[in-house]
């Protein structure tokens, strides 16, 4: 006899206890041919958050915000697939297909993983880094009892038990504490250019003989800063100044002055090296390596 019928849905966790109560004799019977998966049914593409996007074609690709598309929260299509003329035809690899596909555990370590990638492209920077999650939310529909560790309770990024399966830890985050108070300050790694440019325009009621009715002020400084991973700094600086003014006294007008700066400064001591500059980085990774661990 076929397994037996169940009705319209199957729980996602009771996939896993239905499946090692099957009998041999079930794991031998041919069921009808199973139905084409649909189209939709493809996974979306799996994108490298850890890597800027490209200037090509789009020359601001790089600057403007990425999307991550949101998580697939729907009973999967699996259970429509094996259910035939009213009857579930379900095999253990089955059953285990649907433990997983069914997981939101599952679907909340995808999101870590581009979390881990954009926090190693933050790092990259020269910017301190967020941290990330690498535990388990406990009784997630699909999800067992329990974490990494076999720890009864044990949430995202939690160290310690806590209550309604939470964890007890840094914000829900690891590794993301120990390389912000050690160590020297880092610059951004990424150049900065700014830049100001403003006008100025001012009429008085003169109050004094000596003292003009106009007087206009403008200004327009440029400055680039950049850090480098070896503990080497670059600033210049390029400042103007130009003021009018209408008064007999004004010696000058327009009075202008301009200034150019250019500094280098390289750590000899705290701060020289690879080592103290690119800890963030390396703490970066190693996170992106425990979100592949925990997803996996």
């Amino acid at each position: 006899m076929p397994f037996a019928c169940l009705t319209s849905r199957v729980r996602h966790a009771a996939a896993g206890i239905l499946s090692a109560s099957l009998t041999i004799a079930c794991w031998g019977q041919a069921p009808p041919a199973a139905p084409m998966p649909q189209a939709n049914d493809q996974p979306l593409p799996v994108l490298n958050y850890a890597k800027p996007a490209s200037h090509f074609p789009n020359p601001i690709a790089p600057y403007i915000p990425r999307h991550v598309p949101e998580a697939n929260l729907a009973n999967t299509a699996r259970i429509d697939q094996l259910m035939r003329d009213g009857k579930l035809y379900l095999s253990l690899d089955d059953a285990i297909a649907l433990a997983l596909e069914n997981n939101l555990d599952i679907a909340i370590a995808r999101y870590t993983l581009n979390i881990a990638d954009t926090d190693v492209m933050r790092a990259k920077s020269g910017a301190q880094i967020l941290g990330v999650n690498v535990g388990i939310v406990q009784n997630t529909p699909g999800g067992g009892v329990g974490g990494i560790g076999t720890q009864v309770g044990s949430g995202t990024g939690g160290t310690s038990l806590g209550a309604g399966g939470a964890g007890a830890g840094a914000g829900g985050i690891v590794g993301s504490t120990a390389g912000g108070f050690y160590g020297p300050p880092i610059t951004s790694f990424d150049p900065i250019i700014t830049g100001i440019f403003q006008s100025d325009h001012a009429g008085f009621i003169p109050t004094s003989p000596f003292a003009g009715t106009y007087q206009g002020t403008t200004t327009a400084n440029f400055s680039y800063t950049q850090g480098f991973q070896w503990g080497t700094n670059i600033s210049v600086g390029f400042n103007n100044n130009r003021v009018t003014s209408n008064s007999a006294f004004q010696s000058v007008s327009p009075a202008l002055s301009s200034s150019f700066q250019f500094k280098m400064t390289q750590h000899l001591l705290q701060g020289f090296g690879f080592a103290p500059n690119n800890r963030f980085i390396r703490i970066a990774k190693n996170n992106r390596e425990l979100s592949d661990v925990a997803f996996r």
